[in-house]
């Protein structure tokens, strides 16, 4: 998967024109870098980076950026990053981010934590009292006959630093399954792709699997994550927007 990281405005220009996968912005404090349209890349803002984010543009804030969102763009703002939006722009916050909203912006708020003033708000923070079945309907996850499809982020020789096979075709089980709702003590899967990508940066492939819903615990976090003891539906070769890849 390509990546870069950008710290000037020719640098950003040149990674969404090439259409990098993943694209981070590590500006220097005060210097402003401009974000007009996203494209299939993912752009993300860390440190002290300030971004301004236009059009249908899509930026995720860490750290102690600043992002200022106008027309449809949307920020998602995590740690103490700052947002700023207006028009039409969508916000998701977590952590102790502070996010200033024009009346129209949707707001998704995540923590009780955040600092929010304006926005219609949508309140998410009950998220982690849902049980398995709530959590999968929250998310959009796909349940059929109580098996619910997850996905897995991997390198190219199907797996990750905690060594279980996830090829196609394979159905991994954890010998260490600990029925609680934390790390560890089991498979761990997103409800999408992308979701799965936030836990492995590096990965180079995707893939569906399907587990049961009577046995899913989600991990409360600020990504979402959920846990099983095994997969029941064999491994599948997805792509980042989850549409299964021929073999």
């Amino acid at each position: 998967m390509a990546t870069a990281i950008v710290t000037t405005q020719a640098e950003l220009d040149k990674a969404l024109a090439d259409k990098v996968a993943w694209i981070e912005i590590r500006s220097k404090a005060g210097v402003w870098l401009e974000v007009r349209a996203s494209g299939s890349s993912t752009v993300r803002a860390y440190g002290s980076s300030t971004v301004r984010a236009y059009g249908s543009s899509t930026v995720t804030a860490y750290d102690s950026s600043t992002v200022t969102a106008s027309d449809s763009s949307t920020v998602t703002a995590y740690d103490s990053s700052t947002v700023t939006a207006y028009d039409s722009s969508t916000v998701r916050a977590y952590g102790s981010s502070t996010v200033r909203a024009s009346p129209m912006v949707a707001v998704h708020l995540h923590a009780a934590t955040v600092q929010l003033t304006g926005g219609t708000v949508l309140d998410h923070t009950k998220v982690a009292d849902m049980n398995a079945k709530a959590w999968c309907a929250y998310h959009g996850v796909t349940v059929e006959r109580g098996i619910a499809t997850l996905y897995k982020a991997v390198n190219d020789r199907w797996t990750t630093d905690r060594g279980y096979d996830y090829s196609p075709g394979q159905k991994p089980e954890a010998p260490d399954w600990s029925d609680t709702p934390d790390c560890g003590g089991g498979l761990h899967f997103g409800p999408t792709p992308v979701h799965a990508l936030a836990y492995h940066r590096t990965a180079t492939k995707f893939v569906a699997v399907g587990v049961r819903v009577s046995e899913l615990r989600q991990i409360p976090g600020s990504t979402a994550k959920a846990k099983a003891p095994r997969v029941v539906r064999a491994c599948v070769e997805v792509d980042i927007n989850g549409k299964e890849i021929a073999a």
